[in-house]
């Protein structure tokens, strides 16, 4: 396996820097791409400073979002530096090389698993969410909703320790699960699955592209590994904010995204759709009442 971990930036150079000062010597690793994605800021020539034989950083001629991005860096990492598998990373995240080792060696598992990822942790250790069950509209609508969300929690949400499995590689034993989709923030994928699916949707600029490349891959017959027993810290939202700071813009733009996954994959009919937007104006109504109007945090 040739590894090239994928880093996007934007105007975030600091915490970019961290990450990649802290996995730059993994023997798991070949080699590392940082993307800028067209930073206002000097990010683009901070980041050049690390430029060496391992690391690599290139820059996109427009800030095209998480996808756009990202699928520069595959494709420089596939091309240019002969990557079988690319390891998506967030700036905002912290990986021992012990978890890399463990999701390379996830794979041979078998020719259908194109995804490996670990759970993610924040910084006192509490388990986010590592996974999510791909449902039809009405499911998906629902678990959206900030009451119905609550209130369906036990039926919408995902737990994979109820699928565990276990599987046998040179890192030893592993408790492992299938899921449709994994969080973009840290996972390892076979870049020749990747191209076979068309790599992210470049028409989503933000939010929803893990939903999005699980329906993806899972059309195509591959598989994605949740290990279970394996984390990493994720600090949520830090490069986020950089670029999206208020949180009626994040929803607005999660619900365009919504809405195209819904039409381009779920093949949703008109009627579908308007409703669809009526449910999303209204919880925007919400978010706005709540935030605004009461002045609760989010």
């Amino acid at each position: 396996m040739n590894v090239s971990c994928i880093i996007l930036n934007y105007n975030d150079a600091d915490t970019t820097m961290r990450l990649v000062r802290s996995i730059k010597d993994y023997s798991s690793l070949d080699s590392i791409v940082i993307v800028d994605n067209h930073s206002t800021d000097d990010s683009a020539a901070r980041l050049k400073e690390l430029s060496d034989g391992r690391i690599h950083v290139i820059s996109s001629l427009k800030n095209g979002g998480y996808g756009y991005g990202n699928n520069l860096g595959i494709r420089y990492a596939y091309t240019e530096l002969g990557a079988t598998h690319v390891l998506i990373a967030n700036p905002d995240v912290l990986v021992s090389e012990e978890t890399i080792a463990a999701m390379k060696a996830a794979f041979q598992t078998g020719k259908s698993v194109a995804v490996t990822a670990a759970v993610p942790v924040d910084q006192k250790g509490r388990t986010g969410l590592s996974g999510w069950k791909l449902t039809g509209l009405f499911m998906d609508l629902l678990d959206t909703g900030l009451v119905t969300r609550r209130l369906l929690k036990r039926w919408l949400s995902d737990n994979p320790g109820k699928r565990a499995f276990l599987i046998t590689s040179p890192e030893g034993t592993e408790r492992c699960a299938w899921a449709d989709a994994v969080p973009g923030s840290l996972l390892l994928a076979d870049t020749d699955a990747l191209l076979a699916c068309g790599l992210y949707d470049e028409e989503v600029f933000l939010y929803y592209e893990e939903k999005i490349l699980g329906h993806k891959l899972k059309a195509k017959g591959y598989g994605t590994l949740l290990l279970l027993d394996r984390t990493y810290v994720h600090l949520h939202s830090v490069s986020i904010d950089k670029s999206v700071s208020s949180i009626l813009k994040k929803q607005a733009l999660l619900h365009k995204s919504k809405l195209h996954y819904y039409k381009k994959y779920l093949k949703i009919n008109r009627f579908q759709e308007l409703a669809a937007r009526g449910f999303l104006e209204f919880l925007m109504f919400e978010i706005w009442f709540l935030t605004k109007i009461l002045g609760m945090s989010w």
